[in-house]
């Protein structure tokens, strides 16, 4: 586990698993949790680390309802959960559901569709729907921190196509850039200053375009040959966990057919 307080009375988790976050508001003694991990066993650290701090969870807000972020779920029992009308959508359109996965969903106590703003200690939190990674994806613009939670609207630099498409992902990322924040919490790796959002509309619009490349020549042998390398934005050097998901873009992309030749790709610049 790893974790850190990018701005006073916030503290980031990150766990093993899936490299995946989870960020605490802390007001006096009581937590909002956004998010919960990826696996038992860092659930259980974070979870240790709150009672060592003598923190309680009193809500936790799930960005969207998928089993890397929701292993702590069942950890706080007197804890209200909060997701966008559509999680059960979410839930079960994942591949591959493992029995752990459908032994730590749990039931949200409050469903939410447009936008919530409230206070949480010194903070001002909006809470607004931004659906470009899944249908109930949520995001967090805190303003006095300079700060927005993002979810999975975004993989570093990059940006995974998982059931989504690049159209609909562009669009999220530009709702989050127009927030102008310096800080972005996303769902997975850890802090990122600002500038990874036009990174990951740089990386869609560039693998974009060596798609539509490769179906001039042969798709099948050429679209999983478009590296990394090539679709990053000037300066970034890819992380192994941009690498992973990269590689599985370029799956999605085949099986779905994804970037299709059309006269307007340039919307995504």
């Amino acid at each position: 586990m790893y974790l850190t307080e990018p701005v006073p009375d916030v503290l980031l988790f990150r766990g093993e698993a899936f490299e995946s976050l989870a960020t605490a508001f802390v007001h006096g003694r009581e937590v909002l949790l956004v998010d919960a991990l990826g696996s038992a066993e860092d659930a259980e650290v974070m979870r240790r680390e709150l009672e060592r701090r003598d923190l309680r969870v009193r809500l936790i807000l799930m960005t969207h309802y998928m089993s890397d972020h929701m292993s702590a779920l069942r950890l706080f029992p007197r804890a209200r959960i909060a997701a966008h009308r559509l999680y059960v959508q979410t839930f079960h359109a994942q591949r591959g559901l493992s029995p752990q996965d459908e032994a730590e969903f749990v039931l949200p106590s409050i469903e939410l569709e447009g936008e919530l703003a409230f206070d949480w200690g010194r903070y001002r939190l909006r809470v607004f729907p931004n659906q470009g990674k899944t249908a109930c994806t949520l995001n967090v613009d805190v303003p006095a921190a300079d700060l927005v939670l993002c979810s999975d609207n975004l993989v570093g630099n990059t940006a995974y196509l998982s059931s989504s498409t690049p159209e609909r992902l562009d669009a999220g990322l530009v709702r989050l850039q127009q927030l102008g924040r310096r800080r972005i919490v996303p769902g997975h790796m850890g802090l990122l200053p600002g500038e990874a959002l036009g990174n990951a509309r740089h990386y869609l619009a560039r693998l974009g375009e060596e798609v539509e490349a490769a179906r001039r020549r042969d798709p099948a042998r050429d679209i999983p040959l478009i590296s990394i390398e090539r679709c990053l934005a000037a300066g970034v050097t890819p992380t192994p966990f941009e690498c992973e998901w990269h590689s599985r873009n370029l799956d999605r992309i085949l099986e779905r057919d994804l970037f299709p030749l059309e006269p307007n790709r340039g919307a995504l610049r």
